[in-house]
């Protein structure tokens, strides 16, 4: 469980979202998304779909990939966004 924890907090600081971001778009409580992060209460598989739809990724990502893997997968997706900024600009 802890693993799952690390790669919640992870991927949301790579985002830049806050704890409360997070908990908000999920519609709980700020308090509730600090121990799915913390690792004291595992994401339910509706908290798991939430999360996944929320960063683009699979819920088989967060539960199963490792934090390395994934961390790529966010990097690429986020210099995607970056070159169609960029030719829009153009």
């Amino acid at each position: 469980m802890e693993e799952i924890a690390t790669k919640l907090r992870r991927i949301r600081e790579i985002f830049g979202y806050s704890q409360d971001y997070v908990a908000n778009r999920m519609n709980i409580s700020q308090p509730a998304y600090w121990q799915k992060e913390s690792g004291k209460r595992m994401p339910s598989e509706e908290r798991f779909e939430q999360i996944a739809e929320l960063y683009n990724l699979t819920v088989e990502d967060l539960k199963y990939e490792e934090l390395n893997t994934i961390l790529i997968k966010v990097h690429k997706m986020q210099i995607e966004i970056l070159e169609k900024k960029v030719l829009l600009s153009i």
